[in-house]
């Protein structure tokens, strides 16, 4: 036999078990893997040291070779739980778990490089011997039964994270006093060995030691009873977590950001990057991850006019957290090395080189009243407030001249109160003063700019010089760009514009044309009708909530494949005891269910409720946290716990989401009614969809927004698993 672990041998044993019990099959690959990792640790290890410590000294030693190590770590973990039940309970285990134990195997050997890893491949091979064992609708009606289960024992009891706390920490105190008594039982023998010729002194030693084991027992049996009282608990962390092996080992996400379904690559293969094209497509469908292999394929087409300079190609994005989860992205697709630098960057970015060659010398901020005298148009009949709202939140945005606006009457979507002649020609006549004291000043709105420029190029008194033009450009999230900035940035591209965008996610502005920002999509868009990202129990209630939104695309229906546990709520009375419940989720979790801290996400709508969770994570769970959206932060980075605004959230996905939401709504100040309900309702969908596993949702008790209100009325009568 070779000394190598694993040796030919065992790997044979493996293959030759294949096809014969699950519960023993999957027992033996993770034996396997606890060999290897034994002979690799060595002496820093005993046989005392369980599976998961193996596992996690492994982890902390040896992953800075692959990012994925701590994902895969944690998988491997979470799958061989369940074999512990099938050591001690003789528990059956699904051909499904024998399935995710043989891939797990076969991707921590080609990570790892693991002795005799060209013999792991057989495995994957023959898996269709167990096809005969247990069907593919047994193995869905079994991942049912739990998600019923699941969702009965939720909705009993919404604060079932605390429940979950308050078990785990019986159960440390269980394991103290039983770990107290062996040191107490321990040192009475060793006394009673020092003291054997003194029987008075014996007796009482003997006396001593029997009442620390009738304390103990006492202790422990009011510790049992009380385990006895949260039996619920413990079904509801078995189930959770079996639901969860199951979506999690079947389906590695992260490693599906490198496939693509049959769908997606036909739209890929669509695009001939001869006309703008437009990739829709509800949360969760892969329009990102499209856009990405697009470029890819293009970047593969004209590698030798990229390389040499001939031809350029630029990605741009809305948000910087966006920015750098596709640069992470690009990384795993082996993209973004072989390109120039900065070649993803976000729309801001790329615009103000156009602002610095258009106005040299002007400082541009996003302060709409930035150089404005204090108290400017607070007189006659102009309105400061209108107008500077009209200004900013129309005028600018669709660049919007005195014609279009005083003699056309352009419609003013979005806009809360209506605006006949006379009153458009007080706004025109306020915005006028306004554009004059821009004029003169060293510093001014960046959206001005952008308006100029606009205006300028429309026409024909401005021409983008060729340094500053690229001929393929990607837009991710297009939606929540202005028309006036996507009319600029077309006029940067000499050959085609790829666009990636869904209308119901636009959370800054209303909807507009793509024919007003100068983009000609007609014909020449797709839309993608299957959900990869989503479990169906997230899905569906997403769906069911996004129905509701006055104006959204009803036009589709997208598909889902995943099962998964069902999503969960959580009311409180204030904002103070819904921190407390997520504090304890956060902490069943990852102690519990021993996720990753960097696979749990909290979003909320304000960032000052967020900040008090990162002090609250800190202090009371030894947890450090970030926002996605903070200068440093770095999405490959293990150990830290997300944090996101509803707005900072966009195009980002996470296992395990955690959605707060207070009882006020946005927008109504500035948009009519109909307008701010949908980009509020916008939100709200957004949020939700972030999550690939598991969703819980923190609400108060007693809310008045109509959005926020849908939603909970959805959550406490969702719709069943199955359409």
């Amino acid at each position: 036999m070779s000394d190598k672990i694993p040796s030919r041998e065992q790997i044979q044993r493996l293959i030759n078990l294949q096809g014969t019990d699950a519960g023993v099959f999957t027992l033996a690959v993770f034996s396997t893997i606890e060999a290897y990792l034994r002979s690799v640790l060595g002496s820093d290890a005993d046989e005392k040291t369980s599976f998961y410590k193996l596992l996690m000294m492994y982890r902390d030693d040896y992953s800075s070779k692959h990012q994925k190590i701590y994902k895969l770590c944690r998988e491997i973990n979470e799958n061989q739980y369940n074999t512990n039940k099938v050591r001690h309970q003789f528990k059956a285990l699904s051909v499904e778990e024998a399935n995710s134990a043989v891939h797990l195997l076969y991707e921590f050997a080609q990570l790892e490089n693991i002795p005799n890893n060209i013999l792991i491949p057989p495995l994957l091979s023959s898996l269709d011997s167990w096809k005969s064992r247990l069907s593919p609708s047994e193995t869905a009606r079994e991942l049912e039964r739990v998600r019923a289960r699941l969702e009965t024992i939720s909705a009993q009891n919404m604060h079932m994270a605390e429940r979950v706390v308050e078990l785990e920490g019986i159960k440390v105190r269980y394991d103290v006093i039983a770990a107290d008594l062996m040191v107490k039982n321990a040192r009475f023998d060793e006394e009673i060995l020092k003291n054997k010729a003194n029987k008075e002194k014996i007796d009482e030693l003997r006396r001593k030691k029997h009442e620390a084991e009738q304390e103990a027992s006492l202790a422990r049996k009011e510790l049992q009873r009380q385990l006895s009282e949260l039996a619920d608990a413990e079904e509801y962390i078995a189930s959770l977590s079996r639901m969860s092996t199951y979506t999690r080992t079947r389906y590695d996400y992260e490693q599906s950001l490198l496939r693509l379904t049959k769908e997606q690559e036909s739209i890929v293969n669509m695009v001939k990057f001869d006309r703008d094209f437009l990739i829709k497509g509800s949360a969760g469908t892969g329009k990102s991850l499209v856009l990405l292999n697009t470029l890819a394929k293009l970047v593969k087409e004209n590698a030798t006019s990229f390389f040499n300079g001939a031809k350029r190609i630029r990605l741009i994005t809305f948000t910087h957290s966006l920015e750098k989860y596709s640069r992470y992205v690009a990384d795993l697709m082996n993209i973004q090395h072989t390109l120039e630098d900065g070649i993803i960057c976000t729309s801001e970015s790329y615009i103000n080189k156009l602002l610095s060659h258009f106005f040299p010398g002007i400082l541009f901020t996003y302060d709409i009243k930035e150089g404005l005298p204090q108290g400017f148009l607070c007189s006659g009949s102009k309105s400061d407030v209108s107008v500077f709202t009209e200004l900013e939140r129309f005028i600018l945005p669709n660049y919007v001249t005195h014609l279009e606006y005083c003699n056309l009457k352009i419609e003013r979507i979005g806009m809360k109160k209506a605006a006949g002649e006379k009153e458009r020609r007080d706004i025109w006549g306020g915005i006028e003063e306004i554009f004059n004291v821009y004029e003169s000043s060293a510093a001014r709105p960046a959206a001005y700019g952008i308006y100029k420029i606009a205006l300028m190029l429309d026409s024909g008194e401005a021409v983008i010089p060729d340094s500053l033009c690229t001929d393929f450009l990607f837009i991710d999230e297009a939606q929540d760009l202005s028309a006036a900035a996507l009319k600029i940035l077309r006029s940067t591209v000499k050959e085609s514009m790829i666009l990636a965008g869904d209308n119901d996610q636009s959370v800054f502005q209303p909807k507009f044309s793509w024919k007003r920002a100068g983009i000609n999509i007609s014909g020449n868009s797709r839309t993608l009708n299957i959900n990869f990202r989503s479990t169906n129990q997230i899905h569906q209630a997403a769906e069911k909530y996004r129905r509701l939104i006055k104006g959204c695309e009803k036009d589709h229906r997208p598909e889902t494949f995943r099962l998964g546990p069902p999503v969960e709520l959580h009311e409180n009375d204030n904002a103070a005891e819904s921190l407390k419940e997520i504090l304890s989720s956060v902490s069943m979790f990852v102690k519990t269910l021993r996720y990753e801290p960097e696979n749990i996400c909290i979003i909320a709508p304000k960032r000052d409720f967020l900040q008090k969770v990162q002090l609250d994570l800190a202090e009371e769970l030894s947890l450090p946290s970030d926002f996605v959206n903070s200068p440093d932060f770095d999405f490959a980075q293990p150990g830290i716990v997300r944090l996101a605004t509803t707005q900072s959230c966009k195009g980002l996905d996470f296992p395990v989401v955690l959605f707060y939401l207070d009882h006020r709504a946005r927008f109504l100040e500035v948009y009519d009614d109909a307008t701010a309900d949908k980009m509020n309702r916008n939100m709200i969908y957004t949020a939700m969809t972030r999550s690939v596993e598991i969703l819980h949702v923190f609400m108060l008790r007693e809310c008045t927004a109509a959005p926020i209100i849908d939603l909970k009325n959805i959550l406490k009568n969702q719709l069943p698993s199955y359409l």
